[in-house]
Order: structure tokens, then sequence, then C-alpha cells
């Protein structure tokens, strides 16, 4: 910057001087004194002073170049850092999701004994209160571990009279749980 200014104050001089003389009037003795005029007014600079601003440069280069490695070095560490703890956090999240459905598959189904009693109810009535086919007790108002009892009899055959045969048709393919709910619901009827 200095060296542009330099040349910007001895381009004006030399102008100026030039501006004031005839060209037909310079003489050599002229132009020397105007040289040495530039050279008194121009600012004195050591060589060494524009090399020593060179290696200052340098050297504020220099710093910035490793306060730029240092932080992209920070940065990619903190990255790695937040990438392991997404990865560990995922695996969780997976090993949580994972025991959840196994428990889900685990624990047993609610059973809706209302839906299964609904073909019950053709023969023994919504309320349990009729003797089916006119020939089986009332169902309502009976225990449930005796109805459990009955069922599951029906379904392996050591149980019934007249309409052991219907009621194995009717009960073979409800599993224990369905047993034990419907039996629980046509006892609290």
């Amino acid at each position: 910057m200095r060296k542009v200014a330099i040349s910007m104050a001895v381009a004006a001089l030399m102008l100026m001087s030039g501006c004031n003389e005839k060209k037909s009037e310079k003489s050599p003795e002229a132009s020397t004194q105007t040289q040495k005029s530039i050279e008194r007014s121009a600012p004195t600079a050591a060589p060494s002073s524009v090399a020593t601003e060179t290696k200052e440069e340098k050297t504020a280069a220099a710093e910035v170049q490793e306060k730029v490695a240092k932080t992209v070095k920070a940065v990619e560490k903190k990255s790695e850092e937040i990438a392991q703890n997404i990865k560990k956090q995922t695996r969780k999240a997976k090993e949580a999701l994972s025991s959840a459905a196994k428990k889900s598959k685990e624990a047993a189904p609610a059973v809706d004994a209302a839906s299964l009693y609904v073909k019950c109810a053709g023969c023994h009535g919504s309320k349990g209160e009729k003797h089916a086919l006119g020939q089986s007790n009332v169902i309502a108002g009976q225990s449930k571990a005796d109805l459990v009892k009955k069922l599951e009899g029906y379904k392996n055959g050591t149980y019934g009279g007249p309409m052991k045969g219907l009621m194995s048709g009717q009960v073979k393919s409800l599993s224990k749980e369905q047993i034990d709910a419907l039996a629980a619901y046509i006892s609290a009827l």
C-alpha cells in the first residue's frame, strides 16, 4: 500500500513540474533538480521494512491458517461425537422397540367375551335366560368355575347330555383364554 502511495506522489510531482516548463526550455540540469525534489519529498522507506511487513503479513496469514485448521479439527471431532451419540441413541431406540414388540406379542390379546357370546345368544337368549332348544338349563346365574368346567367338558367330549353334540361343535374352536372370558361374561349376566 505504501508503494502505491509513493508511486502516486512521484507521478503527481512529475506532472506538476512538467506543466510549468516548456518542453523546449528543459535542460538536463532542470530534470536533475526535478529528480532531486522528488527524492526529497518522497518518504524514505528502507527496503528491509517492506520485507518485514511481508514477513508480518506471512506470519499473520500463517496464524489464521493455523486457527482455521484447529477449528476444522474441533468441528470434525464434535461431529464424530454427535454421530456416535446418534448411533447409540438409535441402537437403544431399536432395542426398546424390539422389546416392546416382543412384550406385545407375548401379552395375551384381550378377549372380547361379548362378541363370543353372540353365537350363544341364539339359543340361550341375550341374557342367558332361556332353556336352549327347550332342553338345557338356564345358564344365567351359574358360577364362572361351573361354566368353565362345562364348556371345557363340551370341548373335550367329557360333559353333556342330549346337547353334547351341538355344544361340542360350538366350543371346539375356543381357546382356554376365550373359554375363561366367556364363562366370566355369562356368570355376570
